[in-house]
């Protein structure tokens, strides 16, 4: 996998001679192989039928490897997330074999959960739901927290889809467990943000909700919202106001939304919420000892009272809307792990230098694509990369 060849056609070649070893018996020597193809791959371009054909072929060898043991499964599954974020399409046809059974462990659960959004696609997107709505009522916590999350990320990801994935999520919160309405809480302030003045019509069910929020995370999130669509909750105050009462006591990232929130509020509000802004920027200013807390007090403050036109700019500013997949891999990194397939640096998901001591890394670099000039070649690192020490 270290041998660079000097062209298409002998490229073509190695490969033609190491596709038989993707049906060996042993999981190590295909995902070696798999590291090749996925290496030389990448000089031939992407639109040959050679790639087309080799894409296809790598399909049946990598669905094969999660019916070994547990421990085989995790390794294949850590690589196949790494392999479908450089190309999705060769397991696209393959959902079904990441759904979770009953008796796989966690780590085998949650790896899985990650491979299904990263696939999701309009075509499944009614098959992946119905999964991961099964899967929130689980007996295991953390799966289950995570599955939520999973929905919402589906409707962050699918836009067709988003209105079935809020349905899905209204009909978890009343189902009243805890911590599945909290994650909702959670995973629906990033659908507001992702598709502002388009479902505000749920609000009035997470308020219903608001007395059984007690992690940092769903409260913060619950307050957001009441702060972002405050000028359609007609006791939007009487909401924030029931936060101040214990507001020394509360995490702070609470505090510094509720802050934020209640300013929002007397922006869009300004005659009937004069005393409640008055009363969070005393508590922020004069009795918090967080300097992020006080930072932002003194500067709402400043703002309110010198320039009440910029304060609505900077605080009622329209805001970027979310990114889809913000977990991805930054493409460099990727490239480097795409050649440590097999080894530990893909189940980590880091580089080997990252966890091998050593004076120098050895970084290996994905080769050239084909048509690309001389000086672009040198520039991708066809060749092992010295590190400085």
């Amino acid at each position: 996998s270290s041998f660079n060849p000097k062209d298409d056609r002998e490229a073509q070649s190695i490969c033609e001679r190491i596709t038989p070893r993707l049906a060996h018996a042993n999981a190590a020597v295909v995902l070696s192989a798999v590291k090749v193809l996925m290496k030389y791959m990448e000089m031939m371009g992407q639109d040959t039928d050679f790639v087309t054909n080799i894409s296809k072929k790598l399909s049946p060898p990598l669905v094969t490897l999660l019916s070994s043991e547990p421990e085989v499964q995790y390794v294949a599954l850590r690589n196949i997330n790494l392999i479908i974020q450089k190309r999705p399409d060769i397991l696209k046809q393959e959902m079904k074999v990441f759904f979770v059974k009953y008796n796989d462990p966690i780590y085998i659960k949650l790896e899985k959960l990650d491979i299904m959004i990263r696939l999701t696609s309009q075509a499944n997107i009614a098959q992946v739901l119905s999964e991961l709505k099964e899967y929130s009522t689980e007996v295991d916590v953390d799966f289950v927290r995570k599955s939520v999350r999973a929905i919402g990320r589906c409707a962050i990801k699918v836009e067709q889809s988003a209105e079935r994935c809020v349905s899905t999520l209204l009909d978890l919160i009343q189902t009243k467990v805890n911590y599945v309405v909290q994650e909702a809480v959670v995973v629906i302030k990033d659908i507001f943000r992702k598709y502002p003045n388009k479902y505000e019509s749920i609000i009035g069910t997470l308020c219903e909700n608001l007395d059984t929020l007690d992690e940092p995370e769903a409260r913060a999130s619950m307050i957001w919202i009441i702060g972002e669509y405050a000028e359609r909750i007609d006791n939007a105050d009487d909401l924030l106001e029931s936060f101040l009462d214990n507001f020394n006591d509360e995490n702070p990232q609470v505090q510094l939304q509720l802050l934020t929130a209640i300013v929002k509020l007397f922006l869009k509000r300004p005659t009937d919420t004069q005393e409640l802004v008055q009363q969070v920027l005393s508590l922020a200013t004069q009795d918090s000892e967080n300097p992020d807390l006080r930072d932002r007090g003194f500067i709402y403050w400043r703002l309110l009272s010198t320039d009440p036109a910029a304060a609505k700019e900077v605080v009622l500013a329209e805001k970027p809307l979310i990114a889809e997949e913000t977990d991805l891999l930054e493409p460099t990194l990727l490239d480097e792990l795409i050649c440590h397939i097999a080894s530990l640096a893909s189940v980590y998901h880091k580089p080997p230098t990252a966890f091998v001591e050593g004076k120098v890394g050895l970084k290996k670099m994905l080769p050239a694509r084909a048509g690309d000039t001389d000086s672009e070649q040198e520039a991708a690192g066809a060749t092992i990369i010295p590190e400085p020490g």
